[in-house]
């Protein structure tokens, strides 16, 4: 008896043994890969410094390849920044000398061939100062050194013919050899109108000075028709082009908004310090440095209405000959009218 109790008891183990081999065999519950870094996303490193208006804090373009094609990231600062003390940056500094549609500054372009020339600008320098000043060597090795040459883009404007522009387009040259080795560089401006990098539209391009929408510079020269001229992001997001020492005849603040390409390799650690709808931010630390524990602002900027300043200047231009017909029409109306009352007069006196 107590040997045919044993058979089933054996049988049960022996089943579930079974069972417990086939659920080894099994594989593994997929688990979900963690959130890594993607276009749109946020990256800060380097030192903030409240005075020149710099946070630290980096718009992912591309989260796989440089501006050249190359593997690694591409970025650009999120807000604009100014030298150390707060103050608008130029382009390249020529003096009082302004530009209008009158004189758009074919002399003095003439004798100072290169001056919307990237290399050697004020701008560089501002680049190259900015770097040594707010990163440390680790984070400098971690941006690559950039050879680049762009091409020449039409931009449409205001869609409308204006003097320099009969085509109604902002026309930017080619520009040969134009980064140089260079680890900080403005966006040209094919880099600023490219919905690959997510400028779609005006609202996409507008940064922020300390909480404000300014102005801020590409590197891209402006065709000879306005020979002082170099690319130029309006406030409220549009590209168009603006004299080299910010001298029109309008002024307005311009600031720095620099873009590098990134190492991926000698990204040491990443924590994502928010995630939010739109984006996340992560604090980065590169190879050679230790934790990188520098304190970043999490909220995301607050851009308002942006104008649809393209659109009035269009409206009003079309509306301006439609309001000189009306004026034109009154006016003669009014002369026939004076002429009627003045024959009437006469018949009356005779």
């Amino acid at each position: 008896m107590h040997r045919e109790n044993r058979k089933p008891v054996l049988c049960r183990i022996a089943a579930l043994t079974v069972i417990l081999l086939l659920l080894a065999a099994l594989p593994a519950p997929a688990e979900e890969a963690p959130r890594g870094v993607r276009a749109g996303d946020i990256l800060c490193f380097g030192t903030p410094d409240g005075a020149s208006g710099f946070d630290g804090r980096w718009l992912v373009l591309d989260s796989e390849r440089t501006n050249t094609g190359e593997p690694g990231m591409f970025v650009v600062s999120l807000g604009l920044i100014g030298d150390g003390q707060g103050a608008p940056v130029i382009f390249r500094d020529i003096g009082d000398v302004a530009v209008s549609f009158s004189d758009r500054g074919e002399a003095y372009a003439a004798a100072h061939p290169g001056v919307t020339r990237y290399q050697g600008s004020n701008l560089q320098r501002w680049c190259s100062a900015f770097l040594e000043r707010s990163f440390t060597p680790a984070e400098q090795q971690a941006m690559l050194p950039t050879f680049k040459s762009d091409g020449g883009i039409a931009i449409p404007g205001f869609g409308i013919p204006l003097p320099g522009a009969a085509a109604g387009t902002v026309d930017f040259d080619p520009a040969e050899d134009i980064l140089q080795g260079d680890r900080l560089f403005p966006l040209s401006a094919e880099e600023a109108v490219s919905a690959g990098y997510g400028f779609t539209d005006n609202r996409s391009r507008v940064a922020l000075y300390k909480g404000e929408a300014q102005g801020y510079w590409l590197r891209s020269p402006h065709i000879p028709t306005f020979p002082l001229d170099v690319g130029f992001v309006f406030s409220f997001g549009a590209v168009m082009d603006y004299p080299v020492s910010g001298k029109s005849m309008f002024a307005m603040p311009a600031y720095a908004r620099p873009a590098c390409n990134l190492d991926r390799s000698r990204i040491a650690g990443t924590e994502l310090l928010a995630d939010t709808d739109t984006a996340a931010i992560w604090r980065v630390t590169f190879t050679g440095d230790g934790p990188n524990t520098r304190t970043y602002d999490l909220a995301l900027p607050q851009v308002g209405a942006v104008p649809d300043v393209q659109g009035i200047v269009s409206a009003v231009l079309v509306a301006v000959p439609l309001v000189l017909l009306a004026l034109l029409a009154l006016a003669a109306w009014g002369v026939a009218r004076r002429i009627r009352r003045r024959r009437a007069w006469r018949r009356t006196k005779e």
